[in-house]
Parts: structure tokens; C-alpha cells; sequence
């Protein structure tokens, strides 16, 4: 097997001696690329990829941890300012089982872990102060969790409860904000940090949280709980929007009408945002239905009351009977009292007006004159249509006709076809490039094919016995054997070069690859013929 090998080496180097000096340079940098480039390759492939071990950790939490790494030979980076540690995903779960282990990260210095330290003989103060300690972490790592906010810090001021505490002294909270580069805090996002902050501590209401950013801009300022600034960016937002909507509808319609560019409106809405409630109560009379209560008294006097001088029968002791004819003796006193409840049907009616309702409407509309005529009045009726435009709470409409200045928008129509005509013509330049480029390699590739191919035929001319005959003859054993005569048209003549041509080589080095030791025996036995 060594033996075989060993040959095929040897003839594979005396191949690669028999190429002219071009294919021996181009030989040597395929092979250099193809060496280059697996070692390049098995470098990337070998190559760990990195996931995060930690984020958002502390400086003393993360040199502790590189130092665990340093002393495990792990390797790591370190991204994020330093806050993230990055290491190999094959090791992530079991790096971060270690450095649990360890006790990293460590959360003792903030959080409610705080807590966990306190002992029996711990005072008041201390556990007063530990336990806002605690709150103040806790709200941290909750801040840090919203989109765009990169650290927060949070202090709370919360009065020590005494048995002389009137209620009067309220806990205060101060928010500080770091912002991830490139990010702002939407007044959403304000309102539920004040939120955040004023629900997670007993007694703090909306308004005695302020927050800042790093930059030094109040977001939030105490007074106030937020959701003023808030309501009025969703105010602004809502009539932005609105306009928009009324501006593309109408300017679409009038683009049909009097063509696109000819045309220019402006819609400008004042939207009712006040919150109102109306509540009403009806009583109506329920018919069919029997009285709730009744209650009723009958008075009655004869003509033997008068007669008998009683004080109550008497014309003096009462003056409604005197009017009667009982006075005079001509008939009884009757006198009778009757009292119905009956029931009443109540409706309650509670109405609240949806905001955003339209309490004015502005509309402006400017139309090129040099356009074409144009009827003024019937592009008024369309607008007013569009919008629903509505005098009577005020709305108000401009339709005006004026030529159009056209020398900017000509200016830029220029400059936008000259731009695009030099793009063109680089990127037919560039293209033109390209191809000039690809035909000079082709070329010269061709050149190179075309040169070898020439050199290979000079060469094979020219060139002697095949190696493999001397190779056959250095390695002649002296053994004799028996061989039949040569032929005569087979052994080469004082001069090989006239005698020898390339077909002869060829058959004569395929007999040597197929039977090398019956061409040894062969030429023997050619030699012996010739020297006889």
C-alpha cells in the first residue's frame, strides 16, 4: 500500500514537473486558494455563536460574573456599555445554573430580597428605611421594563407613621428616566409610569409623582397626574387626523374635477372634547292600575243636634253648617273627605355626549386659474357637500380662483429630469464598465486556454520517450526470461525524433500502465536483441 501510494506521489510530482511555467503558477494558487480558503472556512465553522448570559446588570454584579468566567476559562464579550454579558449558546442554561449558584447576580442591594436580611433586633428606622429601600428597587426594574426607557431611578418620600399623624403629610415620589439614543417617551407612556409608581405605594396619589429624563426635561411635574398632557396630545392627534381625512376626501374629488396639481385645500376642524352628562327624570300618571292607598271620613249632623243647643251644632261654634240647611232645621249637615295614592310610572334617562363631536368647521380651497374656466359656485356646493358643512353652528368655506406660481415646481421638474438623466447615464456608464471588464477577463481567460493549449501541442512535439520508459528502463531486474524476437518497426532507429511519433507514445505508456512488468521483459529482451 506504501509502495502504491509512494508511485502514485511520484508520478502526480513528475506530472506536475512536465507543466510549462503557466500551469505550474496557476496550479500552485488553486491549490493556495483552496488551502486559504478551508482554513478559512473551518475558522468560521469553529467559531462559537454568542447569546446573552445577563442583561441590564449592575457593575458590581457583572465584574463579578466575568470574574466567575475568567476563572472557568469561559469565554465571553461584553455588550450594551458593558451591562450585557455575551457567551457561547452551548453554554448559556448551564453557565447561568453556575452563576446561580454562586449567587450572581446578586440582588441584595436592591428589591425586596432587602427584606430578607432583617432580623429580630432590627429597629423601627431600619426597617422603615429598608422597606422604602425595597419599594424604590422593586420600581426600578419595573420602569426598566417599558419599550425605550433604558434605566430609571426612583426615590419615594414616605412620612413615618407616628400616633401624632393627622393625615396631613402625603408620600411624594421623583421618577428619573434614561432613555434608550434615539428614543422619546410618548405622553402614554408618562401617564403609565406616573400610574406605575403612584398604585405601587399605600397613600401616593397621581399628582405628587414628577418624573424627569436624563436630559433634564420634566415630564411629568407634581400638581398634576399626568393624564392633562396625555389627553391633549390624543386631542391634537385626533384632530390631525381628522383634517387629513377631510382634505383627502375633498382634494380626490376635486382632482377628478379639475385636474391633479390644479387644486389646493386645507380643512381645519375644531373638535368638542368637553365630557358632558345630562340626566332627566318623566312621571307620568299609570292608567288601569288600582290606587296604592285610599282612606276616606263622613261628618254628619241631624236637625235634633240644633234643637239640643249643642256647642258643636250651634251657628256660632260652626260656620259651614250655619250656611247649610240644617241651620234653619230644614235638613241634616253631611260633610265627606276622600284620599287616593295612586301610582305615578317614573322614567330615568342619563346621557353622556360622545367627544370628539364637530363644533366648527374651516375650509379653504384654492383652484389654478390657468387651469381652464372653472364654476366657482358649483365647486362651493360639492365642498359644503363633502364636509357636511353646516352654517348654522358657525362652518365657514373659501373658494377662490388665481393663477398658480409654477416657477418652483418647473425648477424641480428640471432638476428631477436632469438628475434622472445623469443616473441613467452613470448606470449605462456603469453597465458599459461591467461589461468591458467581463470581456477583458473572458479574453484574457481565453488568452490563457488558448496559450497552454498551444504550448501543451510545441511540447508533446518535442518532447522525448515518455518518462515512464526510462522509469522501465532504470528498473530492469537481470533476470532472463524467454521473449519472442521484437518486431522491427517497433524498435526505435538511431534517431528517435524522425522514427518515434505521438501515437507510438501514447500506446507505448498506456502497455506500460496496464502491463509494466511484460513491457520490462519486452524492452529486455529488445536490448538483448539489439546488442546480439
Amino acid at each position: 500500500m506504501q509502495q502504491k501510494l509512494l508511485a502514485a506521489l511520484q508520478k502526480f510530482w513528475r506530472g506536475f514537473l512536465a507543466f510549462t511555467p503557466g500551469q505550474k503558477v496557476v496550479t500552485g494558487a488553486a491549490v493556495a486558494a483552496l488551502v486559504i480558503g478551508g482554513f478559512l472556512f473551518s475558522s468560521w465553522a469553529a467559531k462559537p455563536s454568542y447569546a446573552p448570559l445577563f442583561t441590564n446588570l449592575a457593575p458590581a454584579d457583572a465584574s463579578g460574573i466575568i470574574d466567575k468566567l475568567n476563572a472557568n476559562k469561559t469565554p465571553y464579550q461584553l455588550a450594551a456599555n458593558g451591562t450585557e454579558i455575551m457567551v457561547p449558546s452551548k453554554d448559556v442554561y448551564s453557565l447561568r445554573l453556575t452563576m446561580s449558584a454562586a449567587g450572581l447576580p446578586s440582588s441584595s442591594t436592591s428589591g425586596y430580597s432587602l427584606l430578607d436580611q432583617e432580623g429580630i433586633t432590627t429597629s423601627d428606622f431600619k426597617q422603615h428605611v429598608d422597606y422604602q429601600r425595597a419599594i424604590e428597587g422593586e420600581l426600578d426594574k419595573t420602569l426598566q421594563a417599558i419599550n425605550g426607557v433604558q434605566t430609571a431611578a426612583v426615590h419615594l418620600a414616605i412620612p413615618a407613621a407616628t400616633v401624632f399623624d393627622d393625615g396631613t403629610d402625603k408620600p411624594t415620589a421623583s421618577v428619573l428616566l434614561t432613555t434608550q439614543p434615539g428614543t422619546t417617551l410618548s405622553a402614554n407612556q408618562v401617564q403609565s409610569v406616573v400610574n406605575l409608581v403612584s398604585s405601587s405605594v399605600p397613600g401616593l396619589t397621581a399628582d405628587q409623582v414628577s418624573v424627569s429624563d436624563s436630559t433634564g426635561k420634566v415630564l411629568s411635574s407634581s400638581g398634576t397626574d399626568g393624564g392633562d398632557q396625555a389627553s391633549a396630545d390624543s386631542r391634537t392627534a385626533a384632530m390631525a387626523l381628522y383634517d387629513k381625512q377631510q382634505d383627502a376626501t375633498v382634494q380626490a374629488m376635486l382632482d377628478k374635477l379639475v385636474g391633479v396639481g390644479n387644486s389646493v385645500v386645507t380643512v381645519n376642524a375644531d373638535l368638542d372634547y368637553d365630557k358632558k352628562t345630562s340626566n332627566s327624570v318623566n312621571y307620568s300618571k299609570a292608567t288601569g292600575v288600582p290606587p296604592l292607598s285610599q282612606s276616606g271620613s263622613t261628618e254628619s249632623y241631624g236637625a235634633s243636634a240644633g234643637k239640643s243647643g249643642a256647642v258643636l251644632g250651634s251657628v256660632a261654634s260652626n260656620p259651614v253648617s250655619s250656611a247649610s240647611p240644617a241651620a234653619s232645621g230644614a235638613g241634616p249637615y253631611v260633610s265627606t273627605n276622600n284620599v287616593q295614592d295612586n301610582a305615578v310610572n317614573q322614567i330615568s334617562e342619563s346621557a353622556s355626549a360622545a367627544p370628539g363631536s364637530v363644533r366648527k368647521l374651516s375650509v379653504a380651497v384654492l383652484l389654478d386659474k390657468n387651469a381652464g374656466p372653472i364654476d366657482v359656485a358649483a365647486v362651493q356646493k360639492l365642498v359644503s357637500s363633502a364636509v357636511g358643512l353646516n352654517p348654522a353652528r358657525g362652518d365657514l368655506l373659501s373658494v377662490q380662483a388665481q393663477p398658480f406660481n409654477t416657477s418652483q415646481a418647473s425648477a424641480a421638474a428640471a432638476a428631477s429630469a436632469a438628475a434622472a438623466k445623469a443616473a441613467a447615464a452613470a448606470k449605462s456608464k456603469a453597465a458599459f464598465m461591467s461589461m468591458l471588464k467581463t470581456g477583458a477577463i473572458v479574453l484574457l481567460i481565453l488568452a490563457i486556454v488558448i496559450a497552454t493549449f498551444i504550448m501543451n501541442r510545441k511540447r508533446k512535439k518535442n518532447e522525448d520517450l515518455p518518462d515512464d520508459l526510462d522509469t522501465f528502463l532504470s528498473t530492469l531486474n537481470d533476470s532472463p526470461g524467454s521473449l519472442p524476437p521484437a518486431p522491427r518497426d517497433i524498435v526505435p532507429p538511431q534517431n528517435r525524433e524522425a522514427a518515434i511519433n505521438a501515437a507510438r507514445k501514447r500506446d507505448l505508456a498506456e502497455m506500460a500502465d496496464a502491463q509494466p512488468q511484460e513491457v520490462a521483459r519486452l524492452l529486455r529482451g529488445w536490448l538483448n536483441t539489439k546488442e546480439s
